[in-house]
């Protein structure tokens, strides 16, 4: 295989690595899909007790993905604005504000990214066939180097505006931006993944635009609250809650449902069986199980509910 196969080859797997997403599992990962977006709460390529591995479209902006913990973490140094309270956490006009405002913030950002990669992946190819390898680097070095320098200042100015207490993250943003041109195309995406955190993550999915599958994300939520216990076998399990703050949140999640047109008394119906055998079932996560069973295996959920025949 010659030189010019194999080096673009490296820039693509490169490049693909780039656009992995690590989210912890306390956390949900909110990643576009095609017009709209979607939530992932467990699974990815790997996963594990501390977290899971996903991918995103690995296009600037279409990359965009934002992680949401259930919970801010007890101590933790986040401003009041990534902190609110139950009612601003459920707040979908507070939310939608925020996310426009970053948006906007980092709109800057949106041309370098763009530029850079035009660089890498239509100039540097038409410049290999035209103009050979060496004279290709001399050219991408040069334009690479000017772009990186334009995007490491305007990502450090606009992180500082908006993040101004994540000084260490801007750090590792702005480093890695300078260090490779595939990062420096991820600046626009990355420097908003934490955007949202400290809101709700079913408030936040209601809140972005084109957004699918709100229903069925809450009422497993509301169940995990409502049916909370010791062990969970999910890996996407949150930060365990006092019996208090979980009605609270309960509450909100109702109310949220009502402003959307859901009833979420359905959330707690019995469900219908599925064969004859079925007699009770698991009001967590809705499996349906037979007389002899004593819990459920999944969650080993010991009140097991009959089903209505």
């Amino acid at each position: 295989m010659s030189p010019v196969p194999m080096l673009l080859g490296c820039l693509l797997l490169l490049y693909l690595s780039e656009f992995l997403v690590w989210v912890r599992s306390d956390a949900w990962l909110f990643r576009r899909r095609g017009r709209g977006w979607e939530a992932l709460t467990q699974g990815g390529l790997m996963s594990s007790s501390r977290g899971s591995l996903h991918w995103v479209y690995p296009v600037p902006q279409l990359g965009r993905a934002y992680s949401v913990r259930t919970s801010p973490p007890a101590g933790s140094t986040c401003s009041t604005a990534l902190r609110p309270s139950i009612d601003t956490a459920f707040s979908v006009v507070e939310i939608g504000r925020r996310y426009q405002g970053v948006e906007e913030a980092f709109q800057t950002l949106r041309w370098t990214s763009w530029c850079l990669w035009g660089l890498v992946w239509v100039m540097c190819p038409l410049l290999l066939k035209f103009l050979g390898l060496q004279s290709t680097l001399w050219i991408l070095i040069a334009g690479t180097l000017i772009f990186m320098v334009a995007n490491a200042w305007i990502l450090a100015r606009a992180h500082s505006k908006i993040f101004s207490e994540s000084g260490d993250e801007r750090l590792r943003l702005v480093l890695s931006a300078c260090l490779s041109p595939l990062a420096a195309i991820r600046s626009l995406d990355l420097a908003q993944k934490q955007a949202l955190d400290g809101f709700h993550p079913l408030a936040v999915a209601a809140a972005l635009p084109g957004f699918q599958g709100w229903d069925d994300l809450a009422a497993a939520e509301w169940r995990r609250l409502r049916y909370s216990v010791a062990s969970e076998s999910s890996a996407s399990s949150a930060i365990p809650v006092d019996a208090a703050e979980s009605a609270e949140v309960r509450a909100a999640i109702e109310v949220l449902a009502r402003r959307r047109g859901i009833d979420p008394a359905h959330w707690d119906s019995p469900p219908r069986a599925e064969d004859t055998a079925h007699t009770q079932y698991c009001p967590r996560c809705r499996t349906q199980y037979t007389g002899q069973a004593t819990r459920c295996r999944d969650f080993r959920w010991t009140a097991l509910l009959p089903i209505s025949q």
